[in-house]
């Protein structure tokens, strides 16, 4: 009986897959197929400039992705003004409904078995470092660790797997209890901080900013804890301060360091924020109240604003105007200032990449 369900749905499948072939494809649904290609392949263009304005990824990596995006473009748009509707030959269908059931069945014979079980997942996690089963290894170190949670090494192997995988407050945890049974260093502090930051996707938690301030006392020049902490400040609003770390590490750092491009990436954002008060300016606010200091901000602003009115050729300024507004919770004018730079750079390119991935950043319609 068995045996006559598996002809059958040998069957149903193959002709599932010839029946298209047999029948050939119309020329409007290859032309319909290859349309909704080059708008994808053109929006993946799109936001790979958004990304790359926002330092989200390098310019040798935007400019990989670049290259293979537009070849698979080019391809699509090749595939469109083809020819189509041409039906593969009825003697190489034949043989493929032959060919394949001659190689599977015998193939089958020797190795399958329909009666057998699935594998449990104890025999999993006993050949787990055998068949390479990542996540049976995985299982395997949590059961030991659950009956043995003082064993150390364990959470030592535990925390980059989980990281590995990306599961990213199974590795902060990780890393917490192996600080719980060891003397924390600049390293382990600086890693527990990473998965904290990746867990809360990308926001810096005052848990994780309180890891990376334990780190560098530890360490002053250990690179992880002191790019997190220029991010938090950064995100606390802090943005001098934020500039300042993030220079002097970039100073500091070697040509070939791997975290140049971040660093430098986060200048360029930071660039673009509001102008920040001069030191006389920061006085004279200081002895304001806090109506009038916001008063004093918006007076620099909309002076900011009446410049680009009249000069309109500054994408950074635009940019900074439009971060202002937001900041200062003038949804309406961000807007404005958003769609007026949209027009003033309508055929640029790289400067309406640069405008989008901030109004997205900012959920600015």
């Amino acid at each position: 009986m068995i045996w006559l369900f598996c002809a059958a749905l040998t069957l149903l499948v193959l002709a599932l897959l010839l029946w298209p072939v047999l029948r050939g494809e119309r020329d409007g649904d290859a032309a319909d197929r290859s349309a909704y290609d080059r708008t994808v392949f053109r929006d993946q263009l799109a936001e790979l400039e958004r990304d790359l304005s926002r330092g989200m990824i390098g310019e040798k990596e935007a400019e990989a992705a670049r290259n293979e995006i537009s070849r698979r473009l080019i391809a699509a748009a090749e595939q469109g003004g083809g020819t189509h509707g041409r039906r593969l030959p009825l003697a190489i269908a034949m043989a493929t409904v032959l060919i394949v059931p001659a190689v599977a069945v015998p193939l089958y014979l020797k190795v399958g078995n329909p009666a057998l079980p699935d594998v449990p997942l104890q025999a999993r996690i006993d050949r787990a470092a055998e068949t390479g089963d990542f996540d049976a290894l995985i299982a395997k170190v949590e059961r030991h660790l659950a009956g043995a949670p003082g064993d150390v090494q364990g959470w030592r192997v535990l925390a980059p797997a989980y990281q590995r995988v990306e599961r990213w407050s199974d590795a902060a945890n990780a890393y917490q209890n192996i600080m719980r049974l060891t003397k924390p260093d600049a390293e382990l502090l600086s890693n527990y901080a990473e998965m904290l930051v990746f867990a809360d996707n990308g926001m810096v938690s005052a848990e994780a900013h309180k890891a990376v301030r334990d780190a560098l006392a530890l360490d002053p020049k250990m690179p992880k804890a002191r790019f997190f902490d220029g991010l938090a400040l950064k995100q606390e609003g802090k943005t001098a301060e934020a500039k300042a770390s993030f220079e002097a590490f970039l100073a500091e750092s070697p040509a070939d360091a791997p975290w140049r491009a971040m660093l430098e990436a986060e200048l360029r954002d930071l660039g673009a924020r509001p102008p920040a008060l001069s030191q006389e300016q920061m006085d004279q606010a200081a002895g304001m109240s806090s109506e009038d200091q916001q008063a004093m901000i918006r007076s620099m602003v909309d002076g900011l604003d009446e410049r680009l009115k009249a000069d309109g050729n500054d994408l950074e300024g635009w940019l900074r105007l439009i971060r202002a507004r937001s900041v200062l919770n003038e949804a309406d004018k961000a807007s404005a200032a958003y769609k007026q730079a949209r027009t003033q750079f309508k055929d640029n390119p790289e400067a309406l990449a640069a405008l989008d991935g901030l109004a997205q950043e900012l959920n600015i319609q």
